[in-house]
């Protein structure tokens, strides 16, 4: 698949396919930020994507610019569109550094997605995004052991990565119930 640098082109919000929001961490601040950047100096990094069914096309990249840019009220995105499909293309997105990190919930969301809808390996996966197997087998143990009211708190941004990761995860190994009563009482 290319992934190299290809010119950026205007598309309309409304024919960006959000299948991958919710593995994102919903940062409101972030985007608030991201969308005042945006308005004084326009949008720097081009959103990533591939083409989807009919003129539509699937974001894999660029979920708070997409936020930022309606926070605004604008209705189109400079996007990158890459040759492929999102088997082919989230593995790069994981590769390359952008506009910011990934947190470590978001990677294994991305690569749990890629497991379950595709027919790679663990190892291949590592190898197309530049990393080892370790690094992809202890991220998908972060949403492993997570139970689903704790991620779903975690994408909507009313838990911190690090408190899920570094305290309900290791919580919710030993006992899930408590790590879900604790998570009500937050």
């Amino acid at each position: 698949m290319d992934q190299t640098a290809t010119a950026a082109r205007t598309l309309d919000l409304h024919r960006l396919e959000l299948r991958y929001a919710d593995l994102r961490v919903l940062d409101t601040a972030a985007i608030t930020r991201l969308a005042q950047s945006i308005a004084v100096n326009g949008q720097l990094v081009p959103c990533i994507a591939v083409a989807g069914e009919g003129s539509s096309a699937i974001l894999l990249d660029g979920y708070r610019r997409v936020a930022a840019l309606r926070q605004l009220g604008r209705d189109t995105a400079e996007v990158e569109c890459w040759d492929g499909d999102p088997v082919q293309g989230l593995p790069g997105v994981l590769a390359r550094t952008r506009s910011r990190a990934f947190a470590p919930i978001e990677e294994a969301l991305l690569l749990r997605e890629l497991i379950a809808s595709g027919p790679l390996s663990q190892h291949e996966i590592a190898r197309r995004c530049g990393r080892d197997v370790s690094w992809v087998s202890r991220r998908l143990q972060l949403v492993t052991v997570l139970p689903d009211a704790v991620l779903t708190a975690v994408r909507q941004g009313k838990v911190s990565t690090w408190a899920a990761v570094r305290i309900l995860g290791p919580l919710a190994r030993a006992n899930s119930a408590h790590a879900e009563q604790l998570l009500a009482s937050l």
